[in-house]
């Protein structure tokens, strides 16, 4: 296969692949991205220069507006001020008998460059002003003002900003102070400070020689009182747009303008200072020019610059992807041509080294990819690959493929003991003992930490077993640890099977199963057989049929009565779960108990049993029959920590007393699990509910268990009693029986005998005062309705007895 170069990696010939581009094309991608973020930056830099400039006019407008509004507040002080010192003179109200002797004179100040001056009769008359005129003389030219009632009914000094002068029929500020002829107003001192020419006197004199506009507007109606604008003819713009503090209008001129304001101190008026926005924009417009000539200047430097890359290294660059590119079509083990300038032999010679590495690398990734990197043996991806070789491979007669499957066990207790240094150690010679042990051409493979696998090619039936005992022969070795020897056990699972007859797959599955089996069963070794799968078939079905049927509530609770010895009365029941099949019919709880423990499915059918059973007791003691109920406890739902907490729900659901409910754990279970179920059955015992250990006789507890474990009642198991009236020459079984009553007597527990069918088995317990007994001579495990019609029966004999 040729290989040859793409774009970042290498393709075998034929595959579809994009073409890679040429230098001249990534440097004409350079002078576009170039252009590109030319033209980007200058737009950037225009926006900020513009943002920059709006920003620099606005805040020297809003000191401009500040100076104004604190001229005009300044104006009005100063003529305050003339005003209550004109008003202060003694004598003042003389001047409405006789005026010949009145002389005022006043400037202008600040904004107000027209400024007049007149004392002012209570009928609204001059007598006196600052600049005669036939219209300021005129009889009672006043006369009717808003300004005047007011300023006469002034105590002090009054500022009317709304005014109107009658005399000139101009906007005017009008600063009045009352004139007193004793306790009488008689006139007023009248200080008119001109508006319209207020604007351009601002414009004039705060403003200087930028082109900044000013515009007094009243706050309270956004009214234009006077500008500094020529309004164009016709022009009706009189109210300022909102009352925005900084921002751009339309001005009255037409011209768009940018503005700031500041409010006149103790006064109704805002002053905007504007400027046209062109202007502003006018310096960035002149930095966008220069940009766009340092940028033009830049793409000329470039264009000189890749001119001279594609002429200096372009070229060469293409004569090196050419002798590559001949490299990569050439046949394997080829290496390029060391030929040409000295840059190219040495590029020549380091291209050569990188294959050279690259297939040193490649082997040695094969390598991790399919060995185990502590044994060094072929891992299972590996072995699959050669199984599916000898499956596929051509043969005839007698020789098959076979798959050894070996367990290794107590390598767990090694870790743990002895480190994980020590436990690798022994793996690692398992496996050299294990491959010294096999033939030649055997494959031996690591699956995992414990277990490996053998493919053995062309073997027969008689050929297996012999590799087979070797390889026990030699794991049954002691291996040396560091206290001494340790010895370790193996249990081998066989699979074979013809070639083409099965896949790899299949054939390791069956030789997992198999030493799954012998190690379950205690065997060296065991073959997968039809048995094997038929059970393990039979499993993977009852597994999904349990699970269906706990979807579709197939599960029942049957009830079994528990009698006294000695009255013959029922005194208690035991639930016991029943699986009506829809196909097979009323399944025995020996074909799918086991199944449910194994795979974790028997806490969801220990839950319905409790909650079933729990509901039934408690109807039952409604009716008037008050029984405990005894239900089976598995190990699965002992390892719960929240089964007390199901149990106290239960009970508090169905309002069952605590101590009607009696909790069953088989002694196996508590065998296996003391520490964690002694704990549990604590909890249990708190909640006041009763606890039987089960099947008493068949898990080899010891005898202090019973004294440490917070139970009430032993069930002898059913074997002891079945075997009482067997053989009356060997009382070994009467004797047991007679001590477990004694025991649990002498420990204050009460005795449960199980499988009870003649009254033979009956006599001997009532002999030996046994208290209590279950079995088929009482009765079957039975539903709820014919358990209900049992009690019926016991009670209504009961009565006929009384009445007798």
């Amino acid at each position: 296969m040729r290989w040859r170069r793409s774009a970042g990696r290498g393709t075998a010939d034929g595959a579809s692949t994009a073409r890679p581009w040429p230098v001249r094309a990534y440097l004409l991608l350079i002078v576009g991205v170039f252009v590109l973020a030319v033209v980007a930056a200058t737009g950037y830099g225009f926006a900020w220069s513009s943002a920059q400039a709006r920003d620099d006019a606005t805040r020297e407008m809003a000191l401009q507006s500040r100076r104004a509004a604190d001229s005009i507040a300044s104006a009005i002080a100063t003529g305050r001020t003339t005003v209550e010192g004109l008003a202060a003179q003694p004598g003042l109200d003389k001047v409405f008998v006789s005026a010949e002797a009145c002389q005022l004179t006043t400037d202008g100040a600040g904004a107000f460059t027209s400024v007049r001056l007149d004392l002012v009769a209570a009928d609204g008359r001059v007598a006196c002003t600052s600049k005669p005129s036939p219209q300021v003389t005129s009889a009672k030219v006043h006369a009717g003002s808003a300004w005047l009632p007011a300023a006469l009914r002034a105590k002090g000094t009054a500022v009317d900003w709304r005014a109107e002068d009658r005399a000139t029929h101009t906007a005017a500020v009008v600063i009045t102070a009352p004139i007193r002829r004793g306790t009488r107003t008689v006139g007023t001192v009248a200080l008119f400070a001109h508006v319209p020419p207020a604007a351009p006197a601002l414009a004039r004199d705060v403003a200087g020689i930028r082109h900044e506009s000013f515009t007094i507007v009243d706050r309270a109606t956004h009214a234009v009182v006077t500008t500094s604008e020529s309004a164009p003819r016709g022009s009706r713009a009189t109210r300022f747009p909102g009352g925005r503090a900084t921002g751009d209008w339309d001005g009255i001129d037409g011209s768009r303008r940018l503005f700031a304001s500041a409010d006149v101190a103790a006064a109704p008026w805002r002053v905007y200072a504007g400027e046209r926005r062109s202007a502003v924009l006018a310096d960035a417009r002149g930095a966008l020019s220069r940009q766009a000539l340092v940028g033009l200047l830049a793409l000329l430097v470039l264009a000189a610059s890749v001119w001279l890359l594609n002429r200096r290294v372009a070229g060469p660059l293409r004569t090196v992807t050419a002798a590559v590119a001949r490299a990569g079509r050439a046949p394997d083990g080829t290496r390029v041509d060391e030929a040409g300038p000295a840059e190219l032999q040495r590029l020549a010679r380091e291209f050569n080294s990188m294959l050279d590495v690259r297939a040193g690398h490649n082997a040695q990734l094969v390598h991790q990819a399919t060995h185990d990197p502590m044994t060094g043996l072929p891992n299972k991806l590996l072995l699959r690959d050669r199984l599916d070789g000898a499956l596929r491979a051509d043969g005839d007669g007698d020789p098959c493929v076979a798959v050894l499957w070996i367990g290794i066990g107590r390598l767990d207790i090694v870790h743990d003991g002895f480190g994980h240094e020590v436990g690798d150690r022994i793996s690692v010679e398992v496996s050299a003992r294990l491959s010294r042990t096999l033939r030649a051409s055997d494959a031996l493979a690591r699956f995992s930490g414990h277990e490996f696998v053998v493919l053995c090619h062309d073997v027969t039936a008689e050929e297996v077993a012999d590799v087979v005992e070797r390889l026990q022969r030699c794991l049954r070795q002691p291996f040396r640890g560091p206290e001494g020897e340790i010895v370790l056990q193996s249990s081998i699972g066989i699979a074979r099977a013809r070639r083409s007859a099965t896949s790899a797959d299949q054939l390791l599955r069956e030789a997992d199963s198999a030493m799954r089996e012998a190690k379950a069963t205690g065997q060296d070794a065991y073959e997968f057989d039809g048995v094997l799968q038929q059970r393990a078939t039979r499993h993977l079905a009852v597994e999904r049929e349990i699970l269906h049927g706990l979807q579709r509530d197939e599960f029942l609770v049957y009830y079994q009565p528990l009698v006294d010895v000695e009255t013959g009365t029922i005194m208690g029941t035991e639930a016991l779960v029943r699986w009506e099949h829809p196909e097979r019919g009323l399944v025995s709880p020996m074909e799918f108990i086991g199944v449910a423990e194994e795979t974790g499915q028997i806490a969801a059918i220990g839950r319905l049993v409790l909650e079933r059973a729990c509901a039934q007791a408690a109807e039952w003691a409604a009716a008037g029959h008050p029984l405990r109920m005894s239900v089976n406890v598995a190990v699965d739902q002992l390892r719960d920590e929240q089964l007390p907490a199901l149990v106290a729900q239960v009970l508090a659901d169905t309002g069952l007393p605590p101590d009607q409910l009696c909790l069953e754990i088989t002694e196996s279970s508590l065998v296996r699990e003391f520490e964690q179920g002694a704990s549990a059955l604590a909890r249990l015992r708190a909640l006041g509910v009763h606890l039987a250990i089960d099947d008493f006789g068949t898990g080899y507890s010891s005898l202090s268990y019973l004294h440490d474990l917070p139970i009430d009642e032993l069930k002898v198991d059913r074997s002891f009693i079945a075997r009482l009236d067997r053989d009356r020459q060997d009382d070994r079984d009467r004797h047991m029986v007679e001590a477990v009553v004694g025991m649990a007597r002498a420990l204050g527990l009460t005795v449960v005998a199980e499988g009870v069918e003649t009254a033979e088995q009956l006599e001997f317990l009532a002999a030996l005062h046994c208290p209590i007994a279950q079995g088929y001579l009482f009765a079957q495990p039975q539903p709820a309705d014919r358990m209900l019609e049992l009690l019926a029966r016991q009670r209504d004999a009961a009565l006929l007895g009384l009445a007798g």
